[in-house]
């Protein structure tokens, strides 16, 4: 069977290169990746590649656009009914853009709209990855916590380890659209997620993952930092390029901490270029809390709410050992628990780095 390509319905603009760094969003983040591209846009200054934001076509493309940007409207309306959980179906966008932009463009570099570019990096990377494989993408997160002796994912990850495969994040991948087209990549992506909706429990991180995982070689974890607490310690060491913003906390949501930073770089060009759009920013308590309650992990009532109280109990504690031990990185890390923990999270990333 072949699967319906998703058609672009109006665009603003015509390609000017052979490749392109891509958004795939909904109204709710056109902000927030319109604030990436102008990240690059500021960064990249002998850009050799087209910037493209694709939105449904049922939305229409922003009234103020940046002439340095292709807005592109396509019609998904062909895509399977795919889990989706939390997400809107917007994650399942990115899956398609070599298909739609195959005759167009050699190399699309994906970027998730919740990471933040540090430094001129795209070209190079582009450049420096062009190996006959359909996608270049860095470990996951979830990878990194049980190299380093942590078990939280290890029902999830053992099929991947079973077949040697290195489970990889999709909020940064590298596309080779002439590879990829000329192995079927989506009617074998859609002929699987078709039959096996019951088995997407990341969405299109597993389908990637369990479809293509021999289509899929290493970008350095530099292009893909994803921020948790065990990674944040190591920024000033490691240098990274590519800041991701995976979980709840974002830079556009958060008051505290170092997402909280950066708060007031979003607010400011989300006013002038949004205005109508609302932005604020809550603890980091209450945005755990809430992510915490939509996650329900017992079926029984009373347990759901003990574990909310046992939950509830921890982060007050935290909160207020870090009010009476205001303590920098370095600090922090002489605490006896992360004495255990990061020296472990260190030797991992390096070696995520160094591939």
């Amino acid at each position: 069977m072949t699967y319906p390509i998703p058609t672009i319905k109006n665009s603003s603009k015509p390609s000017q290169y052979q490749r392109a760094v891509a958004f795939c969003v909904d109204r709710g983040f056109l902000p927030y990746a319109s604030y990436v591209a102008h990240q690059i846009l500021e960064k990249e200054e002998h850009r050799d590649f087209d910037i493209v934001i694709c939105i449904p076509h049922t939305e229409s493309l922003p009234k103020e656009q940046n002439p340095n940007i292709r807005y592109c409207a396509i019609d998904y309306s062909h895509i399977l009914n795919l889990p989706v959980g939390r997400l809107s179906m917007a994650t399942y966008y990115k899956i398609f853009l070599p298909a739609i932009f195959g005759n167009t463009y050699e190399q699309i570099l994906y970027l998730d709209a919740d990471v933040y570019v540090k430094t001129s990096c795209i070209s190079s990377l582009m450049d420096n990855h062009k190996e006959n494989t359909g996608l270049v993408m860095a470990v996951d997160i979830s990878e990194i916590e049980r190299k380093s002796g942590l078990k939280f994912h290890n029902s999830y990850l053992d099929h991947y380890a079973a077949v040697n495969h290195q489970y990889s994040n999709a909020g940064v991948i590298l596309f080779n659209t002439t590879r990829l087209l000329e192995i079927g990549y989506l009617n074998q992506l859609m002929g699987y997620a078709e039959n096996n909706l019951e088995k997407l429990v990341r969405h299109d991180q597993t389908l990637i993952n369990t479809v293509l995982y021999n289509e899929i070689s290493s970008l350095s974890f530099l292009f893909n930092y994803q921020l948790i607490d065990t990674t944040i310690p190591f920024l000033e060491e490691f240098e990274p390029k590519i800041l991701h913003f995976v979980g709840e906390l974002k830079p556009w949501n958060t008051a505290h901490g170092f997402a909280g930073k950066l708060h007031d770089e979003y607010k400011s060009f989300i006013q002038q270029h949004f205005p109508n759009h609302k932005i604020e920013a809550n603890s980091e308590f209450k945005l755990k809390y809430e992510s915490r309650k939509k996650k329900r992990k017992y079926t029984i009532p009373l347990r759901e709410q003990l574990s909310l109280k046992i939950f509830i109990g921890k982060e007050k504690l935290k909160r207020s050992i870090s009010f009476f031990q205001k303590s920098t990185n370095t600090e922090a890390r002489k605490r006896h628990k992360n004495r255990k923990i990061l020296p472990n999270f260190r030797v991992t990333i390096r070696s995520y780095i160094c591939e």
